[in-house]
Parts: C-alpha cells; sequence; structure tokens
C-alpha cells in the first residue's frame, strides 16, 4: 500500500510541475492542484522579478469575515508565501513592499489592472524582467482543531506573469483548494501536508498552495543558472 502511495505522489508531482508550452492559451491543468495557462515564453531568463502587492477580490471579505483578517491582510499573507516561494526557487525577488513604496515615489497607485505600469517601473526602478500580479479570492480559516473540524480551510488566489518592461502576459496560475476529510475521499487526502492525518490552517493551507504555484511558474531556464550569474 505504502509503494501505491509513493507512485501516486511522483505523478501528482510531475501533474503539478507540468506547464503548457507555445503561445495562444496552451492550458495545462491538474484539477486537484493548480491551473495552468500559458500565453507565451520568455525570449531571456527571468533574472529579477517584481512582486506586486495581491489584492483582494470582492468576494474574500466574506471568508474572512469572524477569523479576525481582514481582506487586504489575507492578501498580504499570500503575497508574502508566494514571494517566499519564488524567492526558494533561487530567483532573485523584488518584494512586494519595494514595489509599492516605488509606485509611491513616483506619485503611481500601485496598479491592479495595468500590467504594462507595473512592468514599466518595475524594469526601470528595480531592472526587474518579470513582474507578478496576483489576487486572492478566498482565505477561509479551519473550525475546529486539527483533529477536528466542521469546516476545513479553504483557500483561492491567482497569479499572472508578465514580461517586462513590455507588459507581454506568460503565464497564470490559480490555486482553488479546499481540504477534503480523509473519510470523504482518501486519495486525494493524503495528498495534503500530514497526510491527511491532522486539518491544516489556512495558512498552512496557502503556504502549500504558494509552494505549488512558484514549483509551476516558468522561468525560462534553470533558477540556479539564473542566480550564479
Amino acid at each position: 500500500m505504502q509503494s501505491i502511495s509513493r507512485g501516486a505522489a511522483t505523478h501528482l508531482f510531475v501533474l503539478v510541475l507540468g506547464v503548457g508550452i507555445g503561445a495562444g492559451g496552451c492550458r495545462t491543468v491538474s484539477p486537484e492542484l493548480v491551473e495552468q495557462r500559458q500565453f507565451d515564453v520568455f525570449e531571456e531568463p527571468i533574472s529579477r522579478l517584481a512582486v506586486l502587492p495581491f489584492y483582494p477580490r470582492t468576494t474574500l471579505s466574506r471568508s474572512t469575515h469572524g477569523s479576525g483578517t481582514s481582506a487586504w491582510e489575507a492578501a498580504a499573507l499570500v503575497t508574502r508565501f508566494v514571494t517566499d516561494a519564488v524567492a526558494e526557487r533561487g530567483i532573485q525577488v523584488i518584494p512586494e513592499s519595494d514595489v509599492q513604496l516605488a509606485f509611491a515615489g513616483s506619485g503611481v497607485v500601485t496598479p491592479r489592472a495595468d500590467p504594462l505600469a507595473a512592468a514599466l517601473i518595475a524594469s526601470t526602478q528595480f531592472g526587474a524582467n518579470a513582474v507578478l500580479l496576483g489576487e486572492v479570492e478566498r482565505y477561509r480559516e479551519r473550525s475546529g482543531s486539527s483533529y477536528g473540524s466542521e469546516s476545513a480551510a479553504s483557500v483561492q488566489f491567482e497569479v499572472t506573469l508578465y514580461e517586462a518592461p513590455g507588459g507581454r502576459k506568460i503565464w497564470m496560475a490559480r490555486f482553488d483548494q479546499t481540504q477534503p476529510s480523509i473519510t470523504s475521499n482518501l486519495f486525494t487526502a493524503t495528498r495534503y501536508p500530514g497526510g491527511g492525518t491532522r486539518f491544516l490552517t489556512v495558512a498552512e493551507l496557502a503556504q502549500w498552495g504558494a509552494g505549488l504555484v512558484a514549483a509551476a511558474m516558468p522561468v525560462g531556464a534553470d533558477p540556479g543558472a539564473v542566480a550564479s550569474d
């Protein structure tokens, strides 16, 4: 039984890392983990990536209501999780706090839906050749303890990668997960951190999702080679 689980995990890892190649919206979907769509390819490897503050969608406040975390705080947490996960790949990352200061210093409101403006400032201010924008739609805390929960943690966020300074859309990914109980779906539950033996907090679920998204992000070359330049 153990060997079957390991084989399933290996297959799952391949699904997460697989990215559609080519332009025109070629799409690779791993429905139980990360949905991805690649629109174009980088002409050169990512040398420096600027991350903009993720924005809360209008539905986010409903999922954070009563949790002690505001929608903006939840969006900031997911931004940090994704930033840290991308940096762990060996990519030089300009954090959202620095990017936000650069926009404020230029007298420009940090753009939510203007990747060209983001790409221009990221390139001129930081020498970045890629920018990452994101939105958070759901960040719901579990109810109960790690060993018994009436409602499991649930997270949904989306990121989009653009080339800088031109603002060309390269890739997008969506993480949309509600942790299943081991009794409702044994095979799926065991894929989560802890192997389905406990219920994750919403922060743990979001951090895990950030790692999956970062692992799937196309960078144009081996990130170790990029980091050593």
